[in-house]
């Protein structure tokens, strides 16, 4: 049977952020596709989806291309009537509809969201995820790994699946549905009432408490200890002093506490 079953298309197609949803056996990026179709135009609600992604982009700049069909990549064509100084909260929007989508399967206790682009389950990275800004529209990437019994991958790749924490089968196309649903309603709140969007997030955050580096522009090391109202992060240095961090990759020195 093709991906995803005709039933799921007629379900997520017209309601909430999916206006068409188009799926491939296999893409470079599904980013760049949907950037490209923003560029040309395309109204908003455009989803693109794939079994094999070649050329996602990763942790800094780290490349890997898992066995075709045993996660879900896709991007989503935003053109939002947020401001764009309160875009910043769209990566917040995606990790939610990921946590969403991820705890419909595993439950709410074994997962967390990592500021500002991934979920972790049992600590480990089960999703990733990549928000870009065109002039007036945002492309939000997500990933999610379904089911990696079995796959070989590198040896410096930490990461996991949703059917290897529950050591059972995971249905695939339950998993979009969720995932799109949840879209639509974080993109609808954060609309409607862009003040809930961090309360939210933080309530589900496991980098905050944490001792972390940030790497970015420049490297920032120590305590998370908040979000600002525009979704940063905030970083408490050893010496007192606090930092904001609008963007980077964060890493956990040691666990939630």
């Amino acid at each position: 049977m093709s991906f995803p079953p005709p039933h799921v298309i007629d379900r997520v197609v017209g309601s909430g952020v999916v206006r068409r949803l188009e799926w491939h056996e296999s893409t470079g990026s599904t980013n760049a596709d949907v950037s490209a179709a923003a560029a040309a135009a395309e109204p908003a609600g455009l989803v693109i989806g794939t079994d094999l992604q070649t050329a996602g982009r990763g942790r800094r700049g780290r490349s890997w291309t898992e066995s075709a069909g045993r996660g879900l990549a896709l991007s989503v064509l935003l053109r939002p009537s947020l401001p764009p100084s309160r875009w910043p909260l769209l990566p917040l929007v995606a990790g939610l509809a990921v946590h969403d989508a991820a705890a419909s399967v595993v439950g709410t206790d074994r997962i967390g969201l990592k500021w500002p682009n991934d979920l972790l389950l049992d600590d480990i990275k089960t999703s990733g995820i990549l928000v870009e800004a065109l002039n007036d529209a945002v492309v939000i990437g997500m990933g999610i790994n379904i089911d990696w019994r079995g796959v070989d991958r590198p040896a410096d790749l930490r990461a996991t699946s949703l059917a290897e924490a529950t050591d059972a089968d995971v249905d695939r196309a339950a998993v979009l549905v969720e995932l799109l649903e949840a879209l639509g309603r974080w993109v609808d709140l954060a609309e409607t009432d862009p003040e809930a969007i961090v309360p939210a997030y933080v309530s589900r955050c496991a980098t905050l408490g944490t001792d972390v580096v940030v790497y970015g522009p420049s490297t920032v090391t120590g305590r998370a200890v908040g979000l600002t109202h525009e979704g940063h992060l905030r970083v408490r240095r050893d010496d007192g002093t606090e930092v904001v961090v609008s963007a980077g990759d964060v890493e956990h020195l040691r666990p939630s506490t």
